[in-house]
């Protein structure tokens, strides 16, 4: 708009300069002259002092420089940006996860305001802006990689982060830069009181926290250009809102389903994900005829209708099948007249480029798709290829977070939401549960002794003993340094007692052995059960602890039961 503007004002000056060259002349066309330079002079002042009322404001679909480096605020669809929102969300609570004791935030760039702007946060310690030339935020940038600022080092920019408050000296951050199209778009900040609390794997596992935002933004992106269908758009939205990242596949391809159902006509609806070695196809879902092949059974992708659209790439349509493609068979060798099957539209499912399966919709009669079928069916398998990954990503980061590193087993976080899903869902059933709570004797004089290295050995080899002896339904969690849980799922008091004797009896029955030390060990247990002795999470731990305490006062390598007092 301002290019036209400046044509403008060259056209009227060299237009007045005519005017007073010209000789005075009476004439018609003189004087509309004189009346249009007249008036463009009067518009042109007009235009200058008063901009808002002549620049036309950019529409929602217009893309400058400045909305497309604004990460802050996405254009995204109410839908999508409901979903950014989540994803931001779902980290800074596997933040917490972590490590409950950590705070945490996430920032992204406002380029307008030059700084960055708070989106979410743990603790409203965080400051809602931080200016570029921060000194910690400057470092992090720099970088372009996780940096650790210690208090006690006398960083400048502290406040303009974290505020005004008293400080002890120990106080840490970690910022860990957020990359889009390889610049740094933001960052996580992780504050902790006391930079003992830093352990290389949190910062592992929170790095990739915030690669894992890069990786959301880039698929609300994706999913974000797909919607470009108002027919369309409404029942996307409606499959985003009714997904979460943490959403069960199958849930994911019942709602395919019902979309599927409403827009096309089908015979049989087949989705087809790649396994792990990319040469098999497994079914995940058939709608339809479905008597030649049941979910879950696997078929090789080469030489076959459903495998060609991901061995391919690409959209297969035909209105005859088998005419166009004769060699090949629908899943297995000897089906490719099944049904007679006579049309077929497969669009495959791609993350990167790489087919990671198909959605294959079949009919009977001889009727092609339409091409608005197949620009809608790509739409939709583009969009639910992108959900597909956000939930593998989100499940990688999620296992990694949820576990203690040492051990495997559940962290003290992980395992106290656990349990207030379990007791939850034994409230409603007037199901009972048993919790046992472990913890190794004299457990600081063997690393005092051996040193750490060994003491780790000895932990990995309890939880593996501990998880050795309970049901894959049970749930079992390094509860403190030397201290485990263990939830026993629909067990009464009595069930439990001979399990949790069973562990103690392991552990105290096994030898050692590591670098050359052999070394004897024992573990006391408290027992408590729900109803019986609490119902609710941290009065049940509370009992099952002190009857644990009871156990190592009494010598230790023994179950106590709780009290019912």
């Amino acid at each position: 708009m301002i290019f036209y503007r400046q044509i403008a004002v060259i056209a009227l000056f060299f237009l007045i300069l005519f005017l007073f060259i010209y000789p005075a002349h009476d004439g018609l066309v003189f004087l509309i002259l004189k009346g249009v330079a007249m008036g463009g002079l009067v518009v042109t002042l007009i235009s200058y002092a008063f901009p808002q009322y002549f620049i036309r404001e950019p529409l929602d679909g217009d893309e400058t420089e400045s909305s497309k480096n604004n990460i802050n605020d996405p254009s995204f669809s109410t839908a999508v940006k409901s979903h950014y929102k989540r994803l931001l969300q779902q980290v800074l609570n596997l933040v917490k996860t972590v490590n409950p004791e950590y705070s945490a935030a996430i920032y992204m760039v406002d380029s307008e305001n030059k700084g960055f702007t708070c989106q979410e946060q743990t603790i409203s310690d965080f400051s809602e802006f931080i200016e570029n030339d921060n000194e910690l935020i400057s470092a992090i940038i720099k970088t372009n990689n996780p940096s650790i600022f210690k208090k006690n080092k006398k960083n400048e920019g502290w406040e303009g982060i974290i505020g005004s408050k008293t400080w002890r000296g120990s106080e840490t951050l970690i910022g860990f830069p957020i990359l889009y199209s390889g610049n740094v778009v933001g960052f996580l900040l992780v504050f902790m009181t006391h930079f003992s609390s830093i352990q290389d794997r949190d910062q592992e596992v929170i790095e990739k926290l915030s690669k894992f935002i890069t990786h959301g933004m880039e698929d609300l992106e994706q999913m974000e250009s797909l919607m470009v269908d108002n027919y369309f758009n409404s029942r996307i939205a409606n499959l985003f809102d009714q997904l979460e990242v943490k959403s069960d596949e199958s849930e994911l391809f019942q709602s395919i389903r019902g979309l599927c159902r409403a827009f096309f006509q089908y015979d049989k609806l087949t989705i087809v994900l790649t396994t792990e070695e990319k040469k098999k196809g497994m079914i995940k879902l058939v709608d339809g005829l479905h008597d030649d092949i049941d979910e879950g059974e696997e078929f090789l992708i080469q030489n076959t209708l459903h495998g060609l659209s991901i061995q391919d790439g690409k959209t297969i349509c035909s209105n005859a099948w088998f005419e166009n493609y004769p060699e090949m068979n629908r899943f297995k060798p000897g089906d490719n007249r099944d049904f007679n099957f006579m049309s077929v539209l497969s669009v495959p499912l791609k993350f990167n480029d790489e087919s990671i399966g198909a959605v294959t919709m079949e009919r009977l009669k001889s009727r092609i798709y339409s091409e608005s079928d197949i620009r809608l069916l790509e739409l939709l398998c583009g969009t639910v290829s992108s959900i597909l990954n956000w939930q593998q990503e989100y499940k990688k980061v999620h296992l990694t977070s949820i576990h203690d590193g040492l051990t495997g087993l559940l962290n003290h976080k992980a395992f106290l939401d656990r349990f207030e899903e379990e007791i939850s869902r034994a409230g409603r059933f007037n199901h009972m549960l048993g919790l046992v709570v472990l913890d190794l004797d004299k457990f600081k004089s063997v690393n005092d002794d051996y040193g750490h290295l060994y003491g780790d050995y000895v932990l990995r080899e309890v939880s593996d003993i501990i998880a050795d002896n309970v049901r894959a339904i049970d749930v079992v969690g390094r509860y403190g340094g030397e201290e485990f849980a263990v939830l026993l799922v629909n067990t009464n008091i009595k069930q439990c007692l001979p399990l949790a004797q069973r562990i103690v009896k392991s552990i105290a029955d096994k030898t050692f052995l590591e670098g050359g030390i052999a070394v004897n060990i024992t573990i006391s247990a408290g027992l408590a059960g729900f109803p019986q002795h609490a119902e609710e999470v941290r009065s049940l731990i509370s009992k099952a602890d002190k009857a644990m305490y009871d156990t190592k006062a009494n010598g230790g390598n023994d179950v106590t039961i709780a009290s019912e007092l």
